[in-house]
């Protein structure tokens, strides 16, 4: 025979009262910053926001009539680089790089007193070098044949390259090596900051492998994911769905080889042959 149970009554809460909402008001502001984790997420956040959405720096369009950010009409907007027909767009990759990465080493030396290459600013250690080299070649054999397709897609098509506007292969390829900030920023905020600062500065619940590798990705890899995940929204939707699976091959990569430098080379060459389908098609 089942037994009733009896339910339990319901809670006592004393009636709150103003000062309850106002020490509530302040924690909303302070608390988050008042642990390392806090800061992490919060200096990402502030980075994220200053470089704006999708990166267009529109803080800066709302004191300056001549910016108007990357993709717009080069005829139809203002001259900032004498003689570069795509200056916004390189403006906007390397203020990605400034804030995105600027911002979070300033919090990385000063708050964190850690070092750079902590959180994968650095190339990867001399014993894992063979290791980055074969998963960078890795990645890029995978990927080649998508980010073909990626070229045919007509919304990727209607986005890529930022500036299309070249007189030749030449422009092109200038216009290229200038795009290479660009996921400077996105993989060091993503998978550098955000993905390093999840399992360096919290205590860690799981036990180490070898030579101090996390033993298995857990829980927390799901925050520079869902940051990652959430800044494409409004992209393309192949790109869209698509950091459902760089995400966490990306994130595995860094935290194996220790560095965000075989990802980001990795990303920069598969967006330039992108662009170069795309262009080629025009």
């Amino acid at each position: 025979m089942i037994q009733d149970r009896k339910q339990p009554g319901p809670i006592s809460v004393d009636p709150p009262k103003l000062n309850d909402l106002a020490r509530l008001l302040w924690d909303a502001f302070v608390a988050p910053f008042r642990d390392p984790t806090g800061i992490l997420l919060g200096s990402a956040i502030v980075a994220l926001m200053l470089w704006g959405y999708h990166g267009k720096l529109e803080l800066l369009g709302a004191v300056w009539d001549g910016w108007t950010g990357p993709g717009s009409d080069p005829a139809a907007r203002a001259r900032i680089i004498p003689g570069i027909a795509w200056d916004q767009e390189w403006l906007s990759f390397w203020a990605g790089a400034l804030l995105v990465v600027g911002i979070p080493a300033i919090v990385i030396r000063y708050v964190f007193k850690r070092r750079l290459r902590d959180f994968g600013l650095g190339l990867p250690p001399p014993g894992l070098r063979r290791l980055a080299l074969l998963c960078a070649i890795g990645l890029l054999t995978v990927s080649f044949g998508t980010f073909y397709l990626y070229g045919h897609d007509p919304a990727m098509a209607a986005t890529y390259p930022f500036f299309r506007d070249f007189d030749g292969i030449g422009q092109f390829v200038v216009y290229e090596i200038g795009y290479l900030p660009f996921f400077l920023a996105i993989e060091f905020i993503f998978r550098g900051y955000l993905l390093f600062g999840m399992y360096l500065l919290p205590a860690p619940k799981a036990g180490a492998g070898r030579a101090g590798l996390p033993a298995n990705l857990d829980w927390r890899i799901l925050v520079p994911m869902l940051a990652y995940s959430a800044w494409h929204l409004g992209k393309p939707l192949p790109e869209l769905w698509g950091t459902l699976v760089w995400g966490p091959a990306t994130s595995a990569v860094a935290l194996t080889t220790r560095s965000i430098w075989p990802i980001v080379i990795v990303h920069w060459l598969l967006n330039v042959w992108m662009d170069l389908v795309i262009w080629q098609q025009w």
